[in-house]
Protein backbone atom coordinates (compact mmCIF):
# COMPACT_ATOMS: atom_id res chain seq x y z
CA UNK A 1 0.00 0.00 0.00
CA UNK A 2 2.65 2.18 0.54
CA UNK A 3 4.73 1.15 -2.50
CA UNK A 4 1.30 2.43 -4.02
CA UNK A 5 1.07 5.82 -2.66
CA UNK A 6 4.42 6.69 -3.61
CA UNK A 7 3.83 5.96 -7.26
CA UNK A 8 0.81 7.23 -7.37
CA UNK A 9 1.71 10.50 -5.62
CA UNK A 10 4.57 10.15 -8.26
CA UNK A 11 3.14 9.39 -11.85
CA UNK A 12 -0.41 10.53 -11.18
CA UNK A 13 -2.17 7.21 -13.36
CA UNK A 14 -5.74 7.39 -14.26
CA UNK A 15 -7.93 4.27 -14.58
CA UNK A 16 -8.04 0.88 -12.76
CA UNK A 17 -5.14 1.21 -10.48
CA UNK A 18 -6.38 4.15 -8.28
CA UNK A 19 -9.42 3.78 -9.04
CA UNK A 20 -9.39 -0.21 -8.03
CA UNK A 21 -6.39 -1.68 -7.84
CA UNK A 22 -4.65 0.38 -4.86
CA UNK A 23 -8.25 0.06 -2.67
CA UNK A 24 -7.65 -3.65 -3.24
CA UNK A 25 -4.14 -3.50 -1.54
CA UNK A 26 -5.85 -1.16 1.30
CA UNK A 27 -8.50 -3.69 1.56
CA UNK A 28 -6.02 -6.74 1.67
CA UNK A 29 -4.14 -4.76 4.53
CA UNK A 30 -7.32 -4.04 6.38
CA UNK A 31 -8.68 -7.71 6.01
CA UNK A 32 -5.54 -8.67 7.74
CA UNK A 33 -5.53 -6.60 10.57
CA UNK A 34 -9.17 -7.87 11.07
CA UNK A 35 -7.57 -11.96 11.40
CA UNK A 36 -5.31 -10.55 13.72
CA UNK A 37 -7.74 -8.51 15.70
CA UNK A 38 -6.13 -5.39 15.43
CA UNK A 39 -8.92 -3.34 15.31
CA UNK A 40 -7.19 -0.20 15.46
CA UNK A 41 -5.27 -0.83 11.97
CA UNK A 42 -8.55 -2.46 10.57
CA UNK A 43 -10.87 0.39 11.30
CA UNK A 44 -7.69 3.27 10.21
CA UNK A 45 -7.85 1.33 7.20
CA UNK A 46 -11.53 1.27 6.62
CA UNK A 47 -11.41 5.06 6.61
CA UNK A 48 -8.79 5.44 4.14
CA UNK A 49 -10.79 3.10 1.94
CA UNK A 50 -13.84 5.20 2.23
CA UNK A 51 -12.02 8.61 1.40
CA UNK A 52 -10.23 6.69 -1.67
CA UNK A 53 -13.05 4.68 -3.24
CA UNK A 54 -15.68 6.48 -5.32
CA UNK A 55 -19.82 5.03 -6.19
CA UNK A 56 -18.33 5.55 -9.54
CA UNK A 57 -15.80 3.15 -9.77
CA UNK A 58 -18.36 1.00 -8.16
CA UNK A 59 -20.50 1.47 -11.18
CA UNK A 60 -18.12 0.93 -13.73
CA UNK A 61 -16.17 -1.93 -12.24
CA UNK A 62 -18.27 -4.36 -10.45
CA UNK A 63 -15.47 -6.20 -8.24
CA UNK A 64 -15.20 -2.48 -6.48
CA UNK A 65 -18.27 -3.14 -4.84
CA UNK A 66 -17.03 -5.68 -1.96
CA UNK A 67 -14.07 -2.86 -1.09
CA UNK A 68 -16.97 -0.08 -1.19
CA UNK A 69 -19.07 -2.75 1.45
CA UNK A 70 -15.19 -3.59 3.67
CA UNK A 71 -15.63 -0.03 5.82
CA UNK A 72 -18.78 -1.53 7.05
CA UNK A 73 -17.29 -4.90 7.91
CA UNK A 74 -14.57 -3.26 9.69
CA UNK A 75 -16.63 -1.05 11.76
CA UNK A 76 -19.20 -3.85 12.31
CA UNK A 77 -16.48 -5.96 14.30
CA UNK A 78 -14.31 -3.14 16.05
CA UNK A 79 -16.06 -0.35 16.27
CA UNK A 80 -18.49 0.90 19.51
CA UNK A 81 -22.12 1.17 18.66
CA UNK A 82 -22.50 4.89 18.26
CA UNK A 83 -19.53 5.05 15.78
CA UNK A 84 -21.10 2.68 13.50
CA UNK A 85 -24.35 3.98 14.11
CA UNK A 86 -22.87 7.30 12.98
CA UNK A 87 -21.82 6.43 9.61
CA UNK A 88 -23.44 7.99 6.74
CA UNK A 89 -26.28 6.54 4.53
CA UNK A 90 -24.44 5.61 1.62
CA UNK A 91 -27.65 6.64 -1.02
CA UNK A 92 -29.78 4.03 -2.88
CA UNK A 93 -27.58 3.91 -6.34
CA UNK A 94 -25.74 0.77 -5.18
CA UNK A 95 -27.91 -1.97 -3.29
CA UNK A 96 -25.41 -4.12 -2.40
CA UNK A 97 -23.40 -1.30 -0.82
CA UNK A 98 -26.66 0.12 0.56
CA UNK A 99 -27.54 -3.23 2.26
CA UNK A 100 -23.87 -3.75 3.85
CA UNK A 101 -24.67 -0.44 5.64
CA UNK A 102 -27.71 -1.75 7.42
CA UNK A 103 -26.22 -4.97 7.89
CA UNK A 104 -23.36 -2.87 10.06
CA UNK A 105 -26.29 -0.75 11.77
CA UNK A 106 -28.35 -3.93 12.60
CA UNK A 107 -25.68 -5.34 14.46
CA UNK A 108 -24.85 -2.33 16.26
CA UNK A 109 -28.27 -2.08 17.39
CA UNK A 110 -27.82 -5.63 18.68
CA UNK A 111 -25.13 -5.06 20.60
CA UNK A 112 -26.88 -2.44 22.41
CA UNK A 113 -29.89 -4.36 22.90
CA UNK A 114 -31.75 -2.75 20.65
CA UNK A 115 -33.47 -5.47 19.28
CA UNK A 116 -36.61 -3.62 17.61
CA UNK A 117 -34.34 -1.58 16.19
CA UNK A 118 -31.80 -4.64 14.91
CA UNK A 119 -34.72 -6.55 13.27
CA UNK A 120 -35.95 -3.07 11.40
CA UNK A 121 -32.26 -3.08 9.40
CA UNK A 122 -32.78 -6.72 8.60
CA UNK A 123 -35.87 -6.01 7.20
CA UNK A 124 -34.28 -3.16 5.33
CA UNK A 125 -31.69 -5.29 3.82
CA UNK A 126 -34.81 -8.07 3.14
CA UNK A 127 -36.75 -5.65 0.85
CA UNK A 128 -33.35 -4.30 -0.98
CA UNK A 129 -32.55 -8.42 -1.65
CA UNK A 130 -36.02 -8.62 -3.47
CA UNK A 131 -36.20 -5.27 -4.93
CA UNK A 132 -33.08 -5.00 -6.61
CA UNK A 133 -31.29 -6.60 -9.55
CA UNK A 134 -28.40 -7.97 -8.70
CA UNK A 135 -27.11 -9.60 -12.21
CA UNK A 136 -24.68 -7.40 -12.98
CA UNK A 137 -22.88 -7.74 -10.00
CA UNK A 138 -23.62 -11.57 -10.45
CA UNK A 139 -22.84 -12.03 -14.06
CA UNK A 140 -18.93 -10.73 -12.65
CA UNK A 141 -18.51 -13.06 -10.07
CA UNK A 142 -20.05 -11.19 -7.15
CA UNK A 143 -22.47 -13.24 -5.36
CA UNK A 144 -24.64 -10.07 -3.58
CA UNK A 145 -27.45 -12.02 -2.91
CA UNK A 146 -25.68 -14.59 -1.10
CA UNK A 147 -23.97 -12.29 0.80
CA UNK A 148 -27.16 -9.99 1.74
CA UNK A 149 -28.55 -13.44 2.91
CA UNK A 150 -25.90 -14.10 4.92
CA UNK A 151 -25.56 -10.79 6.42
CA UNK A 152 -29.57 -10.78 7.77
CA UNK A 153 -29.06 -13.88 9.62
CA UNK A 154 -25.96 -12.90 11.39
CA UNK A 155 -27.92 -10.03 12.36
CA UNK A 156 -30.58 -12.19 13.56
CA UNK A 157 -28.13 -14.65 15.52
CA UNK A 158 -27.01 -11.23 17.16
CA UNK A 159 -29.92 -10.12 18.11
CA UNK A 160 -30.84 -14.37 19.39
CA UNK A 161 -27.12 -13.73 21.12
CA UNK A 162 -28.45 -10.73 22.65
CA UNK A 163 -31.91 -11.76 24.18
CA UNK A 164 -30.10 -15.07 25.54
CA UNK A 165 -31.90 -17.13 22.70
CA UNK A 166 -29.10 -19.61 21.80
CA UNK A 167 -31.44 -22.01 20.41
CA UNK A 168 -32.37 -19.66 17.81
CA UNK A 169 -28.90 -18.41 17.49
CA UNK A 170 -27.73 -21.17 16.96
CA UNK A 171 -29.87 -21.46 14.06
CA UNK A 172 -29.46 -18.10 12.79
CA UNK A 173 -25.75 -19.19 12.52
CA UNK A 174 -26.29 -22.62 11.39
CA UNK A 175 -28.09 -20.57 8.40
CA UNK A 176 -24.99 -18.00 7.61
CA UNK A 177 -22.57 -21.15 7.44
CA UNK A 178 -24.27 -22.73 4.87
CA UNK A 179 -24.89 -19.50 2.66
CA UNK A 180 -20.64 -18.64 3.75
CA UNK A 181 -20.07 -21.67 2.57
CA UNK A 182 -21.65 -21.68 -0.95
CA UNK A 183 -19.41 -18.36 -1.28
CA UNK A 184 -16.93 -18.52 -4.59
CA UNK A 185 -13.08 -17.89 -3.27
CA UNK A 186 -11.85 -14.50 -3.39
CA UNK A 187 -8.88 -12.20 -2.18
CA UNK A 188 -10.29 -10.78 0.66
CA UNK A 189 -13.28 -13.13 1.02
CA UNK A 190 -16.61 -12.16 0.06
CA UNK A 191 -17.10 -12.05 3.77
CA UNK A 192 -15.41 -11.01 6.42
CA UNK A 193 -14.85 -13.78 8.64
CA UNK A 194 -15.78 -17.82 9.01
CA UNK A 195 -19.02 -17.37 10.91
CA UNK A 196 -18.43 -20.65 12.52
CA UNK A 197 -16.66 -18.80 15.28
CA UNK A 198 -19.82 -17.14 16.25
CA UNK A 199 -21.54 -20.61 15.98
CA UNK A 200 -19.55 -21.70 18.59
CA UNK A 201 -19.29 -19.19 20.56
CA UNK A 202 -23.31 -19.59 20.85
CA UNK A 203 -22.51 -23.60 21.18
CA UNK A 204 -20.54 -22.29 24.28
CA UNK A 205 -22.34 -20.42 25.99
CA UNK A 206 -25.01 -23.05 25.36
CA UNK A 207 -23.06 -25.63 27.38
CA UNK A 208 -22.90 -27.62 24.58
CA UNK A 209 -18.89 -28.15 25.07
CA UNK A 210 -18.40 -30.85 22.22
CA UNK A 211 -20.33 -29.61 19.80
CA UNK A 212 -18.49 -26.25 20.14
CA UNK A 213 -15.05 -28.03 20.02
CA UNK A 214 -16.04 -29.54 17.04
CA UNK A 215 -16.92 -26.37 15.27
CA UNK A 216 -14.09 -24.26 16.71
CA UNK A 217 -11.62 -27.07 14.94
CA UNK A 218 -13.62 -27.02 12.26
CA UNK A 219 -13.47 -22.87 11.83
CA UNK A 220 -9.78 -23.71 12.09
CA UNK A 221 -9.51 -26.38 9.09
CA UNK A 222 -11.07 -23.36 7.05
CA UNK A 223 -8.75 -20.57 8.34
CA UNK A 224 -6.11 -21.84 10.19
CA UNK A 225 -4.69 -19.55 12.94
CA UNK A 226 -7.73 -17.12 13.18
CA UNK A 227 -7.35 -16.03 16.60
CA UNK A 228 -10.76 -15.63 17.23
CA UNK A 229 -11.40 -19.59 16.95
CA UNK A 230 -8.36 -20.44 18.74
CA UNK A 231 -9.59 -18.07 21.73
CA UNK A 232 -13.09 -19.50 21.57
CA UNK A 233 -11.53 -23.52 20.97
CA UNK A 234 -9.10 -22.30 24.46
CA UNK A 235 -11.83 -21.31 26.34
CA UNK A 236 -13.55 -24.52 25.20
CA UNK A 237 -10.95 -27.03 26.18
CA UNK A 238 -11.06 -24.81 29.48
CA UNK A 239 -14.08 -25.58 30.52
CA UNK A 240 -13.67 -29.36 29.56
CA UNK A 241 -11.51 -29.41 31.60
CA UNK A 242 -8.45 -30.46 29.31
CA UNK A 243 -6.35 -28.31 30.17
CA UNK A 244 -2.85 -29.36 28.13
CA UNK A 245 -5.18 -28.58 24.71
CA UNK A 246 -6.18 -25.54 26.56
CA UNK A 247 -2.91 -24.22 27.17
CA UNK A 248 -1.67 -25.08 23.32
CA UNK A 249 -4.66 -23.26 22.05
CA UNK A 250 -3.80 -19.95 24.18
CA UNK A 251 -0.68 -20.23 23.27
CA UNK A 252 -1.13 -20.60 19.63
CA UNK A 253 -3.96 -17.38 19.84
CA UNK A 254 -1.19 -15.29 21.51
CA UNK A 255 1.00 -15.85 18.60
CA UNK A 256 -1.79 -14.88 16.10
CA UNK A 257 -3.78 -12.25 17.81
CA UNK A 258 -2.52 -8.61 17.84
CA UNK A 259 -5.19 -7.43 19.44
CA UNK A 260 -4.69 -4.66 22.70
CA UNK A 261 -7.30 -7.42 24.90
CA UNK A 262 -9.06 -11.42 23.60
CA UNK A 263 -12.51 -10.57 22.04
CA UNK A 264 -15.01 -10.74 24.36
CA UNK A 265 -17.20 -14.28 23.25
CA UNK A 266 -19.75 -12.28 22.56
CA UNK A 267 -18.36 -11.00 19.61
CA UNK A 268 -16.81 -14.27 18.19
Amino acid sequence: MEADEAYLAEARPEGIYPLAYYPHNIHSLMTSAQMAGDGESAVTAAEKLARVVSQDAGRSIAWVQPILVAPYFAHAQFSEPDQTLALPDPGDELPYVKAMWHYARGVAHAWRGELAAARAEVEAMRRLAQGSDFSGLVENGVPAPDVIGLAQHVVLGRIAQSAGDWTQARAEFEQAVALEDRLAYSEPPYWYYPVRQSLGAVLLAAGKLDEAETVFRQSLLRAANNGWALHGLALTYQRLGKQGAAEAARNQFTRAWLGAAAPDLARL
